[in-house]
Parts: C-alpha cells; structure tokens; sequence
C-alpha cells in the first residue's frame, strides 16, 4: 500500500468513526476537519463500498428468547434456533408476518452465488416469499419445488411451483425449476411416466443439489382450515395422512410426537422424500401456531430440520411439552 493510500484509508476510517460511532453530523465533521460537506457523503460512500463501514439490519432479541433458543438446540438435533418475539395479544396473521422478517434475514445470510434453493409450500412459505427481499448481489442461483402441486385442492398462491416462480422475480437472472405434476398419483407407473419428462427430471436430480430448503411444518390439529382439509382428508372423512398417532408432516410425509415417519397412504408422492430432505445441506423449517408445536417436536426428532424459526408462544409450548415428557 502506497503512503496516499494508506493516508485516504485513515481519513475513511476518521470520518466514519466520527459519524457512525461518535454521533457528529456531517455539517459537525465538515467544520472540524475543514472538508466540504460533499466530500465527507463521498467518503462515508467509499468507506460503506470498501467494507470499512458494514452496515446490518437486526431484529431484536431478549434473554428470555435466547433462552427458548438454547432449550430447543440442547434438546433436540438442532444447529440453530430463531426464537420470534410477538405481542401478547397478536393474532396468527400478525405473527407470520413477523416470522417472514426473521426469516428474511436469516436467507439473505444464506443465500449466496451458485446456491440451489428448494422450496415446500403452505401459507407460511408463502407469506415469507410475499416479504422476501434480496439485500445483495448475487449470481447462478437455481429454485426448484420440493413437492408437486395439489391440483385444484390449494390455493395457487400457497402452491410450490408459483412460490418458486416469486421467488425467481425476486433475484435476479436466478434459474426457475417447476414440476409440472400433481403431488399424489395413482400409480407407480404413471408416477414413473411423468417424471421422466424432462423438465420434471431436471427438477427432481436438483434435489440431489439442494443447499437451502426452506419447508412448511404441517398439524393435524389444523386441517380443520378449509384449504388444509379440502386436500389432505378424503371425501369420505378418512384422515388421510394424520391416521394413527401421526400428529405432523412435512412435504405431505407424515410423522408422530416421537418423529416416527408413516409411509403407508401415499407411496405414489411426487415430492423429495424425508430421507432425501435430511442429506440438503441446510434445512429451514418456518412454522407459527402453538396448534403446531407438536408437529414441531415430531419434525424435530425425526431430525429435519438444521436450523428452526418459530415464534415465543410456540416455542414457550414445545419446551413445556418436552419438560412434561421427561
């Protein structure tokens, strides 16, 4: 480094610890150090573009949240925990929206060039990609479903493939996948005829590629919502998936409060198997609802989930549960 370079170096890192750590304003850093005002923006520019000065946006935490977070990650396989703070008397609504801000952050950590993102599907996936923003440049970055498409049973807006299609909207020059079938079949044969076509191949050894999926947390003891039950129980009131003790899924895979998985509804499922979800570099999964922690502990031990973003309440829940398993 020259002498003139690292002079302009120490006044960047002068000028910026004057305003951003010292609190002067940029008419006060003018008049001490005899710069224009123009000059000192220039700079405090530089200084951000060079990476003297990062700037991050973090949403607020508390020790009681911290606490939740080290229960859940002491308790259960689980490489981190984003414990999400909400008012006492908000509604779902409110707490998905604040969820999809946590996540938000936690994403744009993650997301990085040549990156493989594969998403689920559900109301909660949908309200994170409806706020999702990108806060960097990126490059190469591929988006592909991990389930097939209810057909008619789901609002679009909560279906994989026109999650999938938001998301590309929002990183630009990323690489759409889709998978142009629906999730259950009825047969193999069939199941078999159109997965070979080729842009439902390209999708399905995309999965093999995965390193961020981003997965929804269904509950049985939520169905009762009228897109849930229109596409997960049968006309003829069967339960569907949620027969016997299973009390959660993930990608329409069922599993009880212990993570035991049942296999025996649907073998004809387009969608990443559970065993294939496990071996995807980073998994997210994202749920609210405290009618979910049970599903949360079932996905938990059936080890899932690398990272899990929840709410206070829902997490206040599982640990109790837990706490009254023991």
């Amino acid at each position: 480094m020259t002498y003139s370079n690292a002079k302009h170096i120490e006044r960047l890192v002068q000028v910026s610890e004057m305003y951003y750590t010292q609190k002067y304003s940029q008419n006060q850093i003018s008049e001490k150090l005899h710069i224009h005002r123009t000059e000192i923006s220039r700079l405090l520019k530089k200084a951000r573009q060079i990476g003297i000065v990062k700037i991050t946006v973090a949403p607020p935490t508390s020790r009681t949240n911290d606490d939740l977070a080290n229960f859940m990650c002491q308790n259960f396989n689980l490489g981190q925990a984003i414990i999400v703070p909400t008012e006492e008397n908000s509604d779902y609504q409110d707490d998905l929206e604040s969820l999809s801000v946590y996540t938000n952050n936690l994403l744009n950590e993650f997301i990085k060039d040549n990156c493989v993102i594969g998403l689920s599907w559900g109301e909660t996936i949908k309200k994170v990609i409806a706020n999702f923003f990108l806060s960097k440049k990126v490059k190469n970055v591929s988006i592909v479903p991990l389930i097939g498409s209810p057909m008619g049973k789901l609002e679009i807006s909560c279906q994989a493939n026109h999650l999938v299609h938001q998301m590309c909207d929002k990183i630009p020059n990323s690489k759409l996948f889709s998978l142009d079938t629906p999730v259950f079949l009825n047969s193999e044969k069939f199941m078999h005829e159109i997965l070979s076509t080729e842009t439902n191949r390209n999708s399905v050894r995309l999965w093999e590629k995965v390193n961020i999926a981003l997965v929804g947390i269904g509950s049985a003891k939520m169905v009762d919502n009228y897109n849930w039950r229109t596409f997960y129980k049968k006309e003829d009131g069967d339960e569907g998936i949620y027969k016997d003790s299973m009390v959660g899924d993930v990608l329409s895979q069922s599993f009880s409060i212990d993570g035991d998985e049942y296999r025996e509804v649907y073998p004809n499922l387009v969608g990443a198997s559970l065993s294939q979800l496990r071996k995807m570099n980073t998994v997210i999964g994202v749920a609210v609802g405290e009618g979910k922690a049970e599903a949360i502990i079932g996905g938990l031990r059936a080890n899932l989930f690398d990272i899990l973003v929840t709410t206070d309440k829902v997490a206040k829940k599982i640990k109790k549960i837990s706490l009254s398993q023991m």
